[in-house]
């Protein structure tokens, strides 16, 4: 006996295993870690080689958009409907799964920095608030910083989600030469983009140079996204045994990663040829290798037993791991303002990052996660839905 297909639904490969996955989770606490001590280094390690290792953990927020890429191309991958109303459950889900507590964190900061200058400047000021709530402002190699400086990259957040459907759907009727192509057009856009509008400042600086396009653009880092979703693909077909014997995905992972940023601290040295992702060489570490590692450690993490994956799913990481997009919001911003007029840039760094581990769960606790399951009951629609939801309220999610 045969079951049809409705008209306009698309049946992906499903995934063999619940979309919640412990290590996971914990490895997105992990990466929220490294970027925070980017940000805030101790004094007695901002100096020599500790100081140029710190400045390469930025690779954190790769790791977010390859987790990103895994986790979303998992949970719509089984079925993407082509009608208006599954587009607009799907943009509802997404943007409550994010904005609200952008929105929360980033008006304080704009609050702070605007307020007082608003008088005469009232239009300017306007645009800059507008650019930033909107999430528009991190197409702007100028305006990226506005509000909170970490959220320009919701902005290649939200830019995935808009194609995400699109590419699970090349994907599936085209196989990996649709992946292709739909990444080599997308970077292929940002490339026209940015050779008409780079250095015209009257475009407020929207795709205002290569370099802008492949640190901060969904256009340039498209790879990251791409791979994480591929990862998706790949393990939706597996079988459900766990694999036994010696953990090499894994541990290959691990090297490639350590080994790039190694290769960064080094490149980043006196001789400062290295410039962020503007040059190949740096291009190829940061955009190709590196997220290629953390394929790879993902796929060991799905598949493999190991310490890593053991310790990365205790249940002090899980916890971290879901106030994680909190403590990210929150580690740059007032409280950090506050900190350096207390204390000095550098200093009580450790009593710092607790601190904001502890707002961070709070602020999870008593409004990031009630307002999302109260965005979603508008939605959802039932009691017994937004029942399962509770259940499933530790899922890792972007």
């Amino acid at each position: 006996m045969s079951v049809s297909t409705p008209v306009g639904v698309t049946t992906l490969a499903a995934p063999a295993r619940s979309p919640y996955y412990p290590a996971l989770t914990g490895l997105r606490a992990v990466a929220a870690y490294l970027l925070f001590f980017h940000h805030f280094r101790p004094l007695i390690l901002n100096d020599g080689w500790p100081k140029l290792v710190l400045e390469q953990l930025y690779v954190g927020v790769s790791l977010f958009f390859v987790l990103s890429g895994f986790v979303l191309a998992t949970r719509y991958q089984q079925r993407v409907q082509l009608t208006g109303r599954w587009w607009r459950t799907y943009f509802w889900k997404r943007t409550a799964r994010i904005y609200p507590s952008y929105l929360l964190l980033n008006t304080t900061v704009l609050a702070r920095l605007y307020w007082p200058v608003a008088t005469g400047k009232l239009g300017h000021t306007l645009l800059l608030v507008f650019l930033s709530e909107s999430l528009l402002r991190g197409f702007s190699s100028t305006l990226k910083y506005v509000g909170l400086p970490q959220g320009w990259s919701l902005t290649p957040e939200e830019c995935f989600y808009v194609s995400l459907p699109l590419l699970l759907l090349l994907w599936q009727r085209r196989g990996i030469r649709g992946a292709i192509g739909f990444a080599l057009a997308v970077l292929l856009l940002g490339l026209g983009l940015t050779t008409i509008c780079q250095g015209r400042l009257a475009l407020h600086g929207f795709f205002g140079s290569y370099y802008h396009l492949f640190n901060f653009t969904f256009f340039g880092r498209v790879l990251e996204f791409m791979l994480g979703a591929g990862l998706a693909r790949w393990w939706g077909g597996r079988p459900s045994e766990e694999a036994t014997g010696w953990p090499w995905r894994t541990l290959a992972g691990g090297v490639i990663i350590v080994g790039t940023i190694s290769t960064l601290a080094i490149f980043n040295s006196p001789r400062h040829w290295y410039e962020g992702n503007q040059y190949l060489p740096a291009i190829g570490l940061n955009l190709v290798l590196f997220p290629a590692g953390v394929t790879l450690l993902l796929a060991g993490l799905l598949t493999e037993r190991s310490w890593l994956r053991t310790g990365l799913a205790t249940s002090l990481l899980q916890a971290l791991g879901r106030s994680s997009y909190f403590f990210y919001l929150l580690h740059i911003g007032l409280l950090s303002i506050w900190w350096r007029n207390w204390f000095g840039w550098g200093r009580h760094i450790g009593l710092q990052f607790l601190a904001t581990l502890l707002l961070a769960e709070l602020g999870y606790r008593y409004f990031e996660r009630p307002v999302h399951r109260w965005l979603l009951a508008r939605t959802v629609g039932s009691q017994a839905q937004l029942n399962k939801l509770a259940h499933k309220n530790t899922l890792i999610s972007q």
